[in-house]
């Protein structure tokens, strides 16, 4: 939208609740999610990943209406780095949400490999086939995303809804297969407590990046609609995830779930055979779309905003003609892709797991914390307002930590073993964001300063006298006296 009297273009109010709950959700629910459902599994003894699943959904629950509160306070894109700005400093902050930021980019990139190793399966089709086809759904993303978040928001909405709406389908027709069984479905801590609590953690990770949608505060039609999207979404999450599980735990055996990243698929051939099969393939392609789109989304106006106040390149806060900042958009889409083909040569996508849901419970609780600190700074009022807020916000901070460390000493690929792999890569990713914020970011502000001072600054060339039209134009001829 144009400014009045300005020319300048700004981000459009558009964003209804229906789009902002289908980005929340769609963010959230990648193909990575089947994954995770698997991971739950592992700590999660029979068919009692389900309790594991509600009890996350209760947490996330306490998260949105933190983030509810804290959006409330601080209604722009770049409200993530500006509340914990204000509780915990701004340097602090730009660390964690720079760290924070490259959640979005682990689960695209995830999702790209898990998608182009579903096709690879079914299609018997080799890696740089397979390959080709993620590149192409990135672009499709890219390009709906440059239209406009109209044309975003829409596919956006088709897609998440027509996702969720299948896999609990299918989920649906597992349960009711004859021949399956449930196998304790109540023994989450029979076993082992701490399992218990790392299914619990784990479970979290399938509500990764919802709360990203706090980003879309400036193009949301009203500020009760982000508020209802962090509520709602966790919701469909909730109930797609459990009925996957369940459909899992009762028609496919876990030893060939383990390390298959494509549980999806053996689900649908295990309830429809081959039409089955064919059908989640579907739906997994579709995954793409939601989570690179949904992705693209709700990061580019964080980096946006980011780039607006002066802490990334300014070129990174252009917008185009239909006010999306293209630059950003692209710039994902080249890491996202880069990403997604280191790990195509790894393999390493259950680490990415253990990494998200890591990275996930730390900012949940870093969070909490800060609605703490904020409770007694910020006396004004606020469109929503958590009750019980000290309490939850304690609470919050504390279940979140020992969750966060979980999962970053969980091992990925055995869950008897315990690894600091997680942790390790956490560590790197924070380090080089300590190193851009505290090098960087000075640097691209005195540049900034730079170029608007000398912008300011009055031209020593003295302005040129007014010309006769004959001077200017050589075309028109002199008049005669």
């Amino acid at each position: 939208m144009t400014q009045p009297g300005t020319g300048e273009i700004h981000l459009r109010r558009s964003v209804g609740t229906a789009t902002a709950t289908a980005t929340s959700a769609g963010l959230a629910f990648a193909a990575i999610d089947y994954l995770g459902v698997v991971s739950i599994m592992a700590y999660a003894p029979g068919a009692s990943g389900w309790l594991a699943i509600g009890i996350g959904a209760c947490l996330v629950f306490l998260v949105a209406g933190v983030f509810s509160e804290l959006n409330g306070l601080y209604p722009t894109a770049a409200g993530i780095r500006l509340y914990l700005g204000r509780a915990l400093g701004n340097r602090t902050a730009l660390t964690v949400t720079f760290t924070y930021m490259t959640t979005v980019v682990l689960v695209i990139a995830a999702d790209a490999f898990l998608i182009g190793a579903a096709l690879r399966h079914v299609l018997h089709e080799p890696a740089g086939l397979a390959y080709l086809w993620i590149a192409v759904l990135l672009a499709v993303a890219t390009a709906a995303n440059l239209r406009g978040v109209v044309l975003a928001g829409w596919v956006q909405t088709v897609v998440t809804y027509v996702v969720l709406a299948s896999t609990a389908v299918v989920s649906i027709i597992a349960i009711f297969h004859v021949g399956g069984s449930f196998r304790t479905p109540l023994h989450l801590f029979g076993a082992k407590p701490l399992s218990g609590i790392q299914a619990i953690a784990f479970a979290l990770f399938l509500f990764a990046a919802f709360e990203w949608v706090t980003t879309t505060a400036e193009e949301a039609r009203g500020p009760k609609v982000v508020t209802r999207a962090l509520f709602l979404a966790p919701l469909l999450i909730w109930a797609t995830s459990t009925l996957f599980l369940l459909g899992l735990s009762h028609l496919v055996p876990f030893a060939a779930l383990h390390h298959s990243p494509y549980p999806q698929l053996l689900l649908g051939q295990a309830a429809l055979g081959t039409v089955g099969e064919l059908w989640m393939l579907a739906i997994t392609v579709l995954t793409a779309l939601n989570t690179f789109n949904g992705g693209f989304l709700v990061a580019s106006r964080f980096i946006y905003a980011a780039a607006r106040e002066g802490n990334l390149p300014p070129a990174l806060a252009r917008l185009n003609l239909n006010a999306v900042p293209w630059v950003a958009v692209c710039a994902l889409a080249t890491a996202s892709a880069v990403l997604a083909a280191v790990i195509f040569a790894t393999g390493q996508w259950l680490l990415l797991v253990a990494v998200g849901a890591t990275l996930e419970a730390g900012i949940y609780a870093l969070a909490s914390a800060s609605l703490l600190i904020l409770r007694r700074k910020e006396q004004r009022d606020r469109p929503f307002r958590l009750r019980g807020g000290r309490g939850l916000a304690i609470a919050g901070t504390i279940i979140f930590s020992v969750f966060g460390l979980a999962t970053g000493l969980a091992d990925p690929a055995d869950s008897s073993r315990f690894s600091p792999a997680p942790l390790l890569v956490i560590v790197v990713l924070a380090a080089i964001s300590a190193l851009y914020v505290n090098v960087g970011v000075p640097r691209v502000q005195a540049a900034t300063a730079a170029r608007r001072a000398a912008a300011a600054r009055p031209s020593r060339r003295p302005p040129r006298p007014p010309v006769a039209a004959a001077e200017s134009d050589p075309t028109v001829e002199p008049m005669e006296p």
